[in-house]
């Protein structure tokens, strides 16, 4: 009994309390008054005449062949999208190897460029080699003298 006195002598909790039992409420009118068009579509289809339902399941079959229809067309557009973006990347892939062979014939260059480069630093060393001979036997000859 103390917190049935502690609410009520509390505004706040006063509000909540109704609060809550008016969401109580207004939870179980919507239940029931759920209940109430359920049973009131189950007695109209019960009553409606055979043809009635047919046209109604005829209009259903069309709703959902429309649905089904924009879905493959929607799935068809997307198929093509990919398709295009496909061809795109195909495009791209043949620039790539086409590149790439520019850059093995590149290769084969700098490998024969490199080789030059080897050939030429053999002459540079082997004339060098020849001058700093020439070079000693001229200082021989002039320290020596004329013949």
């Amino acid at each position: 009994m103390r917190w049935l006195a502690a609410i009520g002598s509390d505004p706040a909790a006063i509000l909540f309390v109704v609060g809550i039992v008016v969401l109580i409420a207004v939870l179980l009118g919507a239940v029931l008054a759920g209940r109430a068009r359920r049973r009131r579509e189950r007695r109209e289809s019960d009553s409606m005449a055979p043809e009635k339902a047919d046209e109604i399941a005829i209009a259903r079959w069309v709703e959902e062949g429309r649905q089904l229809f924009n879905l493959w067309q929607e799935r068809v557009e997307r198929v093509n999208e990919l398709q295009s973006r496909l061809a795109a990347m195909a495009e791209e892939l043949g620039r790539l190897q086409t590149q790439l062979g520019h850059m093995g014939e590149l290769r084969a260059e700098n490998l024969r460029l490199n080789q030059e480069t080897e050939t030429l630093v053999l002459e540079r060393d082997h004339l060098r080699a020849v001058l700093a001979r020439i070079g000693e036997l001229v200082q021989r000859a002039s320290k020596e003298g004329p013949p």
